[in-house]
């Protein structure tokens, strides 16, 4: 039987040998297939890993930059709310509105706001502008015998207080020119509400992702023998790493733009507002649309004057006046402040500021809150009355016949498909408009804050930012 293998084995020898290195290749093959999905496996699980860690970091930034904000918004908020105050010409305007009283025993002649509305006094029938009154002419016009009482007094109480004093008391402001100048300032504490909230949401963004990939950066080298190790990949060159004292240096250029920066953009929108609002009258009717164009007016009138272009300046301290106001003010040392990581993260973010990617989410961000700002304005505005039907049919114009009055026809259908809109006398508007600048940047919660922060255009900024080459400029 052994013989009869073996002469088997010798005729089909080279036919067995082909069978049995077929089988090891296939059987090696598949070994080696085997090991290298389980590698591949392996490596993409831990590039998974990898970018889940890194997006749970971005996730995280992006929350620590809200909180960061809504920290920040009450000492920007008190600064806007000093410096346009609105309330103190509401308070002047019912000091005009009600006659002086002789003060109480044990009363505070003083008190004027406390306990009650300040724009009540725009609801008070006596307020000339709000309720349709006369205008400053017509004012002055009227009730001549108590007018000229009153004249009488003043006069005599001014030489009194000319003789005691030696100082003559200025003269005081009308109604209307109080109701002019709280025109102005609604509109523009609202604009310097919108264009500060969404400069402070993309600078507190662009701070927080450029110190939060340093970080990401720090932490991986941190992990490795070699930092040449080509197992791992960092895009561009990395340089020294972030200590403390330069990330809170860097923190701290905020700073500026809450104390001196948001000035500047102040000078402009107030300019702006007043071009765009001087000559609209107090008793003018307007539409939510019209509304909507006075806004727009004045974002054009922003980007006319170029206010894209100075916003590195708004929120940077650059020049050697700036930078010796910045460090004293903050009683820092420059030697100690201008280290070579401070520069370069300082050179980045004038880049990322000075680009078009910044313009472009800036824009974005204004149209965006203006929206918003405009459909809260929507609830002022009553609902339309019904669209009016047509007083008759229109004429036939069949042939041989004459042919109609074409001015009338067109009047009829301007009638019947015009659709009607609510209007509102701008005074009106006015608390509303104020308040809602007030909302802005202190509203809680605060709807303006979190529709400027997870909107797509800063996100796509920050991850812009978060993943940028760390290399030095």
């Amino acid at each position: 039987m052994l013989d009869g293998a073996w002469s088997f084995v010798r005729r089909h020898q080279r036919k067995l040998a082909i069978t049995a290195g077929v089988v090891g290749g296939l059987y090696y093959s598949g070994r080696l297939l085997v090991n290298r999905v389980v590698e591949m496996q392996a490596v993409a699980a831990k590039e998974r890993t990898s970018k889940e860690n890194i997006r749970r970091r971005f996730d995280q930034n992006q929350r620590d930059c809200l909180f960061t904000i809504m920290s920040l918004l009450p000492e920007l908020s008190e600064q806007v709310l000093r410096e346009v105050d609105v309330e103190r010409l509401i308070t002047e305007l019912r000091t005009i509105h009600r006659p002086q009283a002789s003060p109480r025993p044990g009363g505070n002649s003083g008190e004027t706001l406390e306990g009650g509305n300040a724009w009540s006094v725009s609801k008070s029938p006596s307020v000339g502008v709000a309720d349709g009154g006369a205008e400053p002419g017509a004012e002055a016009s009227s009730d001549g015998n108590t007018s000229a009482a009153g004249t009488a007094v003043q006069s005599t109480s001014r030489e009194d207080d000319v003789q005691t004093d030696g100082a003559a008391e200025e003269p005081r402001r009308s109604k209307v020119e109080i109701w002019e100048e709280i025109k102005i300032q609604s509109f523009a504490r609202t604009m310097i509400a919108v264009y500060a909230e969404s400069l402070l949401t993309m600078l507190v963004h662009i701070q927080l992702n450029m110190v939060g990939r340093s970080t990401y950066l720090d932490s991986v080298v941190s992990k490795l023998v070699d930092p040449n190790d080509s197992n791992v990949s960092l895009e561009g060159r990395y340089e020294s790493r972030l200590s403390v004292t330069d990330e809170q240096n860097f923190l701290m250029l905020s700073w500026w733009f809450l104390n001196r920066g948001w000035r500047q953009l102040m000078a402009q929108i107030s300019e702006a507002t007043n071009h765009c609002i001087r000559q609209l009258p107090l008793k003018e009717r307007v539409t939510h649309r019209e509304l909507a164009a006075l806004f727009s007016g004045i974002h054009l009138r922003l980007r006319e004057n170029g206010l894209v272009q100075s916003l590195t300046t708004v929120l940077l301290p650059l020049g050697d006046k700036n930078v010796a106001d910045y460090l004293a003010s903050n009683r820092l040392a420059a030697d100690q402040v201008f280290t070579p990581v401070f520069v370069r993260l300082l050179d980045q973010m004038r880049d990322v500021i000075e680009s078009t990617d910044f313009a472009y989410v800036f824009n974005s961000c204004i149209d965006r809150l203006t929206a918003q700002l405009l459909e809260s304005l929507q609830e002022s505005f009553p609902e339309p009355l019904p669209v009016p039907a047509p007083r008759a049919p229109l004429p036939p114009t069949v042939e041989g016949e004459t042919v109609p009055d074409l001015e009338g026809v067109v009047r009829e259908f301007e009638e019947f498909s015009a659709s009607p809109e609510s209007r509102v006398v701008i005074v009106q508007l006015l608390p509303r408009i104020a308040r809602e600048g007030h909302q802005i940047l202190n509203g809680v919660p605060n709807h303006y804050l979190e529709n400027v922060s997870a909107s797509r255009e800063v996100q796509a900024l920050s991850a812009a930012v978060y993943t940028a080459e760390n290399v030095a400029q």
